[in-house]
Order: structure tokens, then C-alpha cells, then sequence
């Protein structure tokens, strides 16, 4: 298992969608225009976000396959991971019908969306409820390959899924016209196409003694995966939430000088999760002493290099938005950029502390202060965002990120002496 390897493949299946999305967004924001393509980023945010409807399961194969790995009981991968793509399923589903109840409230009333394009908005929103479904089965079968240290075929998974999230949009745009429901139909089908990939990755496991279910995994995945879940409920909804309150305090048409920089500068982010992502199946298989050492190296390693990477984004923030859309798009975004350049670099610091907790089997600590956090972070959302607008919404969340970072160190600090 090279940490060194899987990093990198990491950082290539999130750069390589990141560079295809600078590529791409001028082209579809210019054809859509802001609101569309300010109801498109929600889109984007309810596929991405459902993706916590895999119950914690990808997670809990990743940590668990890479003990079974660690102590030789391979023969235990094919029943886990099935069962994994069992649950995943059945949370999927559950995940459609709750955004398909929903997708009429947020079309017509919730989100401030323009009457003319409300009904189009309705249909991309349902169209969007199916897409939950390959979004979940994707995340469980993400979770087995990297627990199998096949972080290669992981990854690539991750750069077509990437890159087809910013491209299916222009191509949708250019073969049937400016159409919210026809570009969700693409991404949705480019999903399944995905999971359909992933699966023949993982033909060995899935589809050999079909029958061959342990109970018991059941019981473990589900254990692991709760906690899981509620921070994958928590957790996406305090980094995309905030989108649904921006539009409805200020209107869909101010949300792409908020979504824009935000999608991009999470996208530095990459560089803590390639790292920590490889890190996790290492650290499960790690005793507490030498799992420590990991931990500090990895903190020191995310703090200084993020630091100088989020220092040189806001650098050059104003001159690279002129350049990719446009100087008066430059002007009015600078100020949420330079906010949030601090809160990427305090998350980043978060990512490492939020990893060892979870390889070492303790999901429910974290969970518990995201619960804690919510409410918080609601709170000064709204009446940020009401009264400064967009560089209130982004100041509340690096409000956030901070309050998560130093409850995730110390809890470190005092569970494991580092």
C-alpha cells in the first residue's frame, strides 16, 4: 500500500474534473445565463449532496476492507462488500422519494427562482431525485475499491464522473439549447454509466457466490455507517447549504458570484483530502502509537502547504476571475473569495484530526459536533447572510469551519495524547 501512489491518484481525481470546470463554466454560464446556471449549481449541490444516502456504508468499507487486508481474512471482502451495495441501494432509494416530495417546494416557492423558469426548474430537480441512486451505489463502490488499494481504478471513476459533471452541461447547452431538465438528464445518465464501470471493477467480489451474505456485516457496516451518516447529512449541508440560503435571501441571480468561487476554492481542498483519503486505510491498520506519528507529520505537512496555496489564491483571485469570466464578475466575487480563502485553509487543518477519529473507529464524535455545529451555523447564516448578503453567508461559514477544527484538535489531543 504506497501512500505516496494513492495521494497522487487522489490529487489526479480531483484536479483533473477541477481543470475541465475552469475549462467549462464560461461556456455554460455565458449560454444559461446567471439564474439558470445559478438553479444548475443546485443541481449539482442536491446529486452531490444525496450522496450521504449511502449510509456511511463507502466509509465503513474502506476502514473495514483495509483491516480484513491488513490481517489476511480476504475471504470476508465479497459477503462485506455486498452487503455494503445492498444497504447503499436501499438508502437510495429513500433518497429519491424525499428530493422528488421536495422538488415542487423548491421550485415554485422556497428558492426565489423566476416564475418562467420555475417549471423547468421543477422537472431538473426531479429529474436530479433519480440521480441520488447511482450517486449512493457510487460511494459504496468508491469506498470498496479504495479499501482494496485499488485507489487507481477508484480515481479514474472519479475523473470521467468529474470531468462529465462540467461537460455534459456545454454539450446539453449546444445540441438542445439552454435546457435545465435536458442537461440533468445528461449527468444523471453519466452517473449510471459510471457505477456501471465501477461495478465491472469489482466484478470479483460482486457478482462471484452472489449468495454469500454475511449477517453480521450488516450489523458492522451499519454500526460504523450511522455515525457516518449523520456527518455525511451534517457535514455536505454546512459546505452546500449555505448556496440555498444565499439564493433565498438575496435571489437566484446573485448565487453565481457565491457558488463560483466557492466550487473552485473547495477545489484546493483536494490536496488535504488526496492525502488524508490515502491515509485512512494506512491508519486503520495502525496500532495507536505509530498511527500518532502519522497523524503528526500529515498536520504539519496540510497546515504549511495549504497555507502558502490559499495565500497565492487570493493573490491572484481578482486577475484570474477577469481573465475566466469577466472584471465586473471579478469585482463583485473578490470580497466572498478572500473570506473564504481563510476558511478553506482552517478546514484543511480539520480534514487531518477528522481522519484519525474515523480510522480509529470513533465516526460518533465527530458526528456529535456537527450536530452541534448546525444549528450555530444556521443561525449566523441567516442573519449574516440577510444583512451583509454574500460576504455574510461566507464569513458564516468560516465561522464554522473554525469551531469544527478546534473541537476535532482537541478531541484528538485528548483521546490520543498528539
Amino acid at each position: 500500500m504506497s501512500l505516496k501512489r494513492n495521494t497522487l491518484w487522489n490529487l489526479a481525481g480531483t484536479a483533473i474534473p477541477m481543470v475541465a470546470g475552469l475549462a467549462l463554466i464560461p461556456f455554460t454560464l455565458s449560454r444559461l445565463g446567471s439564474e439558470a446556471f445559478g438553479v444548475l449549481t443546485l443541481v449539482w449541490g442536491l446529486i452531490g449532496y444525496f450522496s450521504v444516502f449511502d449510509l456511511g456504508v463507502g466509509r465503513a468499507l474502506t476502514v473495514q476492507l483495509s483491516q480484513l487486508t491488513a490481517t489476511g481474512s480476504v475471504s470476508d471482502a465479497g459477503p462485506l462488500v455486498r452487503a455494503g451495495m445492498l444497504l447503499t441501494l436501499a438508502a437510495g432509494l429513500i433518497g429519491v422519494a424525499l428530493i422528488w416530495l421536495l422538488a415542487p417546494g423548491m421550485a415554485n416557492h422556497w428558492l426565489k427562482i423566476s416564475p418562467g423558469l420555475q417549471d423547468e426548474a421543477r422537472l431538473a430537480f426531479l429529474i436530479a431525485a433519480v440521480g441520488v441512486l447511482p450517486t449512493t451505489l457510487a460511494s459504496g463502490l468508491r469506498g470498496a475499491l479504495e479499501g482494496l488499494d485499488r485507489f487507481a481504478a477508484s480515481n479514474l471513476s472519479r475523473m470521467v464522473l468529474g470531468v462529465w459533471m462540467f461537460a455534459l452541461p456545454g454539450l446539453a447547452v449546444y445540441f438542445h439549447g439552454p435546457r435545465l431538465d435536458v442537461i440533468t438528464l445528461y449527468l444523471v445518465l453519466g452517473r449510471w454509466l459510471v457505477v456501471l464501470g465501477m461495478a465491472v471493477q469489482l466484478r470479483g467480489v460482486l457478482f462471484f457466490r452472489v449468495a454469500s451474505i454475511a449477517k453480521r456485516h450488516f450489523q458492522t457496516l451499519w454500526n460504523y455507517g450511522l455515525w457516518v451518516t449523520v456527518t455525511g447529512i451534517v457535514g455536505p449541508l454546512m459546505v452546500y447549504g449555505d448556496r440555498f440560503f444565499v439564493s433565498a435571501a438575496v435571489g437566484a441571480d446573485q448565487l453565481p458570484l457565491y457558488a463560483i468561487p466557492q466550487d473552485v476554492l473547495l477545489r484546493l481542498l483536494l490536496i488535504p483530502m488526496a492525502l488524508t483519503g490515502a491515509l485512512l486505510p494506512r491508519l486503520a491498520a495502525m496500532g495507536v502509537s505509530e498511527a500518532a506519528t502519522a497523524y503528526r507529520q500529515t498536520y504539519r505537512r496540510v497546515g504549511v502547504v495549504m497555507l502558502a496555496i490559499c495565500l497565492l489564491a487570493a493573490a491572484l483571485a481578482y486577475p484570474a476571475l477577469s481573465l475566466w469570466i469577466s472584471a465586473e464578475f471579478a469585482t463583485l466575487a473578490l470580497p466572498v473569495v478572500l473570506v473564504l480563502c481563510v476558511g478553506v485553509w482552517i478546514n484543511s487543518l480539520a480534514s487531518v484530526p477528522y481522519t484519525l477519529l474515523h480510522a480509529k473507529g470513533n465516526p460518533r464524535l465527530t458526528a456529535l459536533f456537527h450536530l452541534a455545529e448546525l444549528l450555530l451555523y444556521f443561525l449566523a447564516l441567516w442573519f449574516l447572510s440577510s444583512r451583509y448578503g454574500l460576504v455574510g453567508a461566507a464569513l458564516a461559514w468560516v465561522a464554522r469551519v473554525s469551531l469544527d477544527w478546534l473541537l476535532l484538535h482537541f478531541a484528538v489531543r485528548r483521546l490520543y495524547g498528539v
